[in-house]
């Protein structure tokens, strides 16, 4: 007997053909300049702020922060050199111009200073709980009789 020969299975292969050089896949790398960034950050510019200042969405800029060590770096940077001028500028405006409300103020809003006051609460709950086993108590007793 002779054996017939096999056949391919399904479609046959198609050629491949030569498509030239890859082109990148998306869009480009937005650029953002990390001097500017930490100064823009020094100024206490929120996130939509910068982005806007670099024509980037949000999100871009966002997800550079989370994955970026060197724009983390730069924004963390540039906020604690900001905090610390404003630390400057209360104790200028404290010393020279005898206006502590503004000091409070910028305190309050940018290094999450605040008015401390001392809050005391009465513990009812043990009371409350035997005012409950006496109300119980009492409809035991009303049942029975």
């Amino acid at each position: 007997m002779t054996e017939k020969a096999k056949r391919p299975r399904g479609r046959p292969p198609k050629p491949k053909a030569d498509t030239g050089p890859k082109r990148p896949v998306g869009r480009p790398k937005a650029d953002i300049d990390i001097a500017q960034l930490e100064s823009l950050s020094a100024l206490n510019c929120t996130m939509p702020e910068i982005a806007a200042f670099f024509k980037v969405p949000l999100r871009t800029l966002e997800d550079r922060y989370t994955n970026d060590p060197k724009v983390r770096a730069a924004i963390d940077q540039g906020r604690e050199v900001g905090k610390l001028s404003v630390r400057r500028k209360q104790m200028q405006i404290m010393n020279d111009h005898d206006n502590p409300t503004m000091a409070i103020w910028l305190g309050k809003q940018l290094l999450g200073q605040r008015d401390k006051h001392d809050v005391v609460t009465e513990d009812k709950s043990s009371q409350a709980l035997s005012e409950a086993f006496n109300i119980l108590n009492d409809m035991v007793k009303h049942r029975q009789s």
